[in-house]
Parts: structure tokens; C-alpha cells; sequence
């Protein structure tokens, strides 16, 4: 049996406690939650608290795992404090196993696959579902669904791809039809009605790539994506999206997304070394967490 706690950490349907679902099938243990000043056997904590109570709280492997820009976090955007902190620093940078950090961005816990299988997995399941809505009748032109636009960056989009055709916008920024509900399936059948999506990120930082340019690969799109660089280059085939340079040659990016959709809709998703990559990931993780629950059993069996 496998104890473990959260703490700061948030509420969301597609990731809460995704990770203890990924401890128990990957460690091959039975798992309990349990209040953190039990001293769980695993503590994961995220941003939506004070740092300061990590210390004070006793487990045998802390992780920390942010699934947001670190930049609108602080004190949590200190990589020395996590360091003083945790064991494991889990999220958007590329792992440095010397400084504890482990790429695992927060893509991966949209998509309910805790094993990397090669028979069943991540990769296999966006190409099948991209491949199934690619397909579909397309009812309108583009989506964009947003809470907000704090950056600036997807109204530019907007007003540049709105030359071509409507955009519908069934969110709270730009609203311009009814409301869908909230669920990763509302939104994935909402867009796939649609050829374009327009899935900018929020805001930039080292490796942040999200959830959205892959669910509008989910859905049968094609993307319209801005970040802080090609998202997950080693990973995804930059044939299949528009990423867009919002300050640099946009209104010709999107001329040529309009005049020239069949060279983005060829082709795979996904590079050939992307379930490697991912996979990787996974046993990443999977060894750290069983290396410190390892080291602490010794201690305590030397102990005793």
C-alpha cells in the first residue's frame, strides 16, 4: 500500500489525482489517500498554497507539479526554493535529473492513458480520433474557445482569420453563439464541427505547451497555435499547424493556412520517435518516485 497526499493543489476534472491513478498502475501498488500530516509515503503538491508548509510536513518523496506558468506563481517561479523543497519538480522544463526536474507537461493528464502501451496510448488515440473528425462534415469555418486574452494574442489571430470566414466563439471571450458546457467533450465535438481552431496558449515560458493544440488535433482541425516556441517539436510534425508569429509576416501565415489546407491536413500527427518520447517520460517518473519510496524503506529497515 502506497500513502499519498495532496496539498496546494487544484480542483480540475481532466487532472485531479491523475497522478495517483499513474502511481498506482505504473508501481503496481494499491493506494490511499490520506491527510498530509499522516506522513503520506508520496506528498504532491502544486501553486495554490503557501510553500512555506512543505517543510514542515514528513514524506518520503515530495513532488511538485505545476501545470501553469511558473512566471504568474511566484515565490513557486524560485527553482532553487523547489529544489530546497522536493524531490521531484515536475512539469513544463526539460528535465535535468542533477537540479530534480522531470518533463511530464500537462498535455499528457488530458488523456486517461496511466501505462505507455504500445498497443493503446496517447499517440495511437489522437491519430484515430484526428483521422475519424478530419473527415467530418464541417459546419463552420473556425472555433475559438477562451476564457480570456490576457496577452493580446488571439484577438490578432482572430481579426486576421476572420477576413476568410466566421469564427465562432461559444466561450466567454469574444462570445458570439450559445454556450457549451465545460467538459473536454463539449469541447472536442464543438470544434470538430469546424476546419480552423484557433488554440493559442495563454502566456510563454520554457516548454509550456497545454492541452489545446492537441485537442484541436482531437477534434479534426486545423491548428492556429502561438507559444513560446514550436510546441513539442521532438514530438509533433510541424506540417500539421499554423504556428503563428504574431508580430512578423501573421497576415501571410494565414493566407497561406486558407489558400493551402490540404498540405496541413496530409500526413501524420505525430513524428516517429514520439511514443519514445513519451514513454521516456513516463519510466522517467515511474523510477524517480520508486527510487526515493526505495531509499526511505532502507533507512527505515537500517533504522530499525
Amino acid at each position: 500500500m502506497i500513502t499519498i497526499s495532496y496539498i496546494n493543489f487544484w480542483t480540475d476534472p481532466y487532472n485531479d489525482k491523475y497522478l495517483s491513478e499513474f502511481i498506482k498502475n505504473n508501481i503496481d501498488k494499491e493506494i490511499e489517500h490520506i491527510n498530509y500530516n499522516n506522513s503520506p509515503d508520496i506528498l504532491i503538491a502544486s501553486v495554490c498554497g503557501n510553500i512555506n508548509i512543505i517543510s514542515k510536513i514528513k514524506a518520503k518523496c515530495k513532488i511538485f507539479y505545476y501545470g501553469e506558468n511558473l512566471n504568474r506563481y511566484p515565490p513557486y517561479n524560485n527553482i532553487k526554493l523547489l529544489q530546497n523543497n522536493f524531490d521531484i519538480i515536475l512539469g513544463f522544463k526539460y528535465t535535468n535529473k542533477e537540479e530534480k526536474i522531470l518533463r511530464f507537461p500537462l498535455w499528457l493528464l488530458y488523456y486517461k492513458f496511466y501505462n505507455f502501451d504500445s498497443i493503446n496510448n496517447i499517440v495511437d488515440y489522437i491519430e484515430n480520433e484526428y483521422k475519424k473528425n478530419i473527415v467530418k462534415e464541417k459546419k463552420y469555418f473556425a472555433s475559438l474557445i477562451s476564457r480570456h486574452d490576457r496577452g493580446g494574442q488571439r484577438i490578432k489571430i482572430f481579426n486576421e482569420l476572420k477576413k476568410y470566414g466566421k469564427i465562432m466563439c461559444p466561450g466567454d471571450f469574444m462570445n458570439n453563439t450559445t454556450k457549451i458546457g465545460k467538459t473536454q467533450k463539449d469541447k472536442i465535438n464543438y470544434i470538430s464541427n469546424g476546419l480552423y481552431n484557433i488554440c493559442s496558449e495563454n502566456s510563454i515560458y520554457e516548454g509550456y505547451t497545454t492541452e489545446k493544440i492537441f485537442q484541436a488535433f482531437q477534434a479534426g482541425t486545423i491548428p492556429l497555435y502561438w507559444g513560446h516556441d514550436l510546441p513539442e517539436k521532438d514530438i509533433i510534425n510541424i506540417n500539421k499547424y499554423c504556428f503563428c508569429e504574431i508580430n512578423n509576416n501573421l497576415e501571410h501565415q494565414i493566407k497561406d493556412v486558407i489558400l493551402n489546407k490540404n498540405k496541413y491536413i496530409e500526413g501524420n500527427i505525430f513524428n516517429d520517435n514520439a511514443k519514445n518520447i513519451i514513454e521516456i517520460y513516463y519510466n522517467d517518473l515511474i523510477d524517480s518516485i520508486k527510487k526515493y519510496l526505495m531509499s526511505s524503506n532502507k533507512e527505515e529497515s537500517f533504522h530499525g
